[in-house]
C-alpha cells in the first residue's frame, strides 16, 4: 500500500533529528546569554541553526521568544523551559516512530504481494503474463485487481493520515502564561498578553480547553496556597504527555484497522491480479 512520503515516518512532527537540534540550539543561546551577550545578539549568532527548525518548532520558538521580549520575561528561564519541551518532543517522537514501524511495514509488504506472486509464477513457468495479454478474462481480472489495489492504497492512506498529529504543542499557551507570571505580571495580564500573542503568531484563537485549564489551576493555587507557576508547568507537561499517549494509542489501533482494507481490497486484488491469470494459464495449457 502506498504511504505518503511525509509519513515516513511522521515527518510533520519533524524529522528524528529536528527536536534534538532545536533543544541544542536553544541551549547554545542560553549559554551565550549566560556569558554576557545580549539575547538578540545570541539569537543572531545561532540564526543559521534556528532556520533549520521545523515549521511548528519555528512558530513555537517565535511565540515564546517574542512574548518574553514583549513583556520582559526572564529569557534564560524561558529558553531553558523551551529546550526541555523540545527534549520531550524528541523522546515522544522516538516512541511514536517505534510504534509506527509495525503498521508501516505491514502496509509496505502487502502492496508488493500481488506483483511478487505474479513474477514468481512467471519464473516457474506458469506464464500468467501470457494469460493477461492473450485473453480478455485475464486482462479484465488484472484491471479489476489494480482498481481494488488503488482503493486499498487510498483507504490505507487515509488511515495512516489519521494517526498523524498536526496539532500545535498543547502546552504552548500555558507556558506563555507562565512567562508573564515569571515577569511579575498578575495572572489576568499574563493570560491576556499570551492570548494576544498566540493569535498573532499562530493565526488562531486560544482553545476553550486552555482557558479552562488556566482557570482551574488558578483556583487550585488559591485554595491550596501552592505556587501557581509550578502548577502551570506541571499542567503543561501533563497536556503534552496526554497528547503523546493519544497518538501512540491511535497508532496501536492502526495495526488492526489496516486489516480492513487488507481483507476487503488487497486480498481480492491479489486473487484477481495473480491467482486468476495463473489459473487461466494452467487451464489453457491443460494442466487443470
Amino acid at each position: 500500500m502506498w504511504i505518503p512520503e511525509r509519513l515516513l515516518p511522521l515527518k510533520n512532527l519533524a524529522s528524528a533529528q529536528q527536536p534534538m537540534l532545536a533543544a541544542s540550539t536553544i541551549r547554545q543561546v542560553v549559554a551565550l546569554v549566560g556569558a554576557g551577550l545580549p539575547a538578540t545578539q545570541a539569537k543572531n549568532m545561532t540564526q543559521e541553526k534556528i532556520n533549520q527548525f521545523s515549521p511548528l518548532q519555528a512558530q513555537q520558538f517565535e511565540f515564546i521568544w517574542g512574548l518574553a521580549f514583549q513583556i520582559g520575561g526572564p529569557i534564560t528561564l524561558t529558553l531553558e523551559r523551551l529546550a526541555e519541551v523540545f527534549d520531550r518532543q524528541q523522546k515522544n517522537l522516538s516512541e511514536i516512530q517505534l510504534a509506527f514501524a509495525g503498521p508501516q511495514a505491514t502496509a509496505r509488504l502487502v502492496s508488493w504481494l500481488p506483483l511478487a506472486a505474479l513474477a514468481l509464477a512467471q519464473l516457474v513457468g506458469m506464464n500468467p503474463f501470457g494469460a493477461i495479454t492473450g485473453s480478455i478474462a485475464g486482462l479484465v481480472s488484472v484491471l479489476l485487481g489494480l482498481g481494488l489495489l488503488a482503493v486499498g492504497q487510498r483507504w490505507s492512506k487515509r488511515l495512516l493520515e489519521k494517526a498523524d498529529s498536526k496539532a500545535l504543542d498543547p502546552g504552548a499557551f500555558i507556558d506563555a502564561v507562565l512567562i508573564g507570571l515569571q515577569a511579575g505580571l498578575p495572572l489576568r495580564k499574563s493570560e491576556a498578553a499570551a492570548k494576544e500573542h498566540f493569535k498573532v503568531v499562530f493565526q488562531q484563537e486560544v482553545t476553550e480547553k486552555d482557558i479552562a485549564v488556566i482557570k482551574s489551576v488558578a483556583e487550585l493555587a488559591r485554595d491550596s496556597g501552592a505556587a501557581l507557576t509550578k502548577i502551570l508547568a506541571a499542567e503543561a507537561d501533563q497536556l503534552r504527555e496526554q497528547e503523546r499517549y493519544e497518538i501512540s494509542e491511535k497508532i496501536a489501533r492502526l495495526g488492526i484497522r489496516l486489516l480492513i482494507p487488507l481483507g476487503v481490497a488487497v486480498l481480492p486484488a491479489f486473487i484477481l491480479i495473480a491467482i486468476v491469470p495463473i489459473a487461466i494459464s494452467l487451464l489453457s495449457n491443460g494442466q487443470l
